[in-house]
């Protein structure tokens, strides 16, 4: 998430959101602790000074990636041949717009929402084992 700390003035300390930092400072070589206060801010990813009507979005980015197969022969070793090919993978990838920005993608992606189709939803990997099989027993062996 695109945030920053901002420092705002004593006087506001006791607001919503705005957090106690203290500071060691040397002077002189002793160390003396000075308290600021400030809050977080969400802003923009590309235009930095936008903090008002932020919005995280998820993309998919389409990446070119090197990847190993096996080519189905065998090496003199005996072991399976392996080659190198270049695969097209989706990198689920996260950014903060502005509302500016956030029209700029729009835009930009209009052409091909246009021509896109419903994509299916992943598939969620299970973890753990599978859950082990209910013994079958026979209506008899009550």
């Amino acid at each position: 998430m695109a945030v920053r700390f901002v420092q705002v003035a004593e006087t506001e300390k006791d607001e919503e959101g705005v957090q106690e930092t203290v500071t060691p400072v040397v002077v002189n070589g002793q160390t003396v602790e000075t308290r600021i206060y400030g809050r977080t801010v969400l802003h923009c990813d590309l235009e930095t000074d936008i903090t008002d009507d932020v919005h995280s979005v998820e993309i998919l980015v389409p990446t070119w990636v090197e990847e190993e197969y096996e080519t189905g022969e065998t090496n003199e070793d005996g072991s399976n041949a392996i080659a190198v090919r270049s695969s097209l993978k989706s990198e689920r990838r996260a950014v903060d717009l502005g509302p500016d920005a956030l029209k700029a993608l729009q835009k930009a992606l209009q052409p091909f929402a246009a021509v896109s189709r419903p994509a299916e939803e992943p598939t969620s990997k299970k973890r753990g084992r599978p859950a082990k099989k209910a013994a079958a027993t026979s209506p008899s062996a009550s």
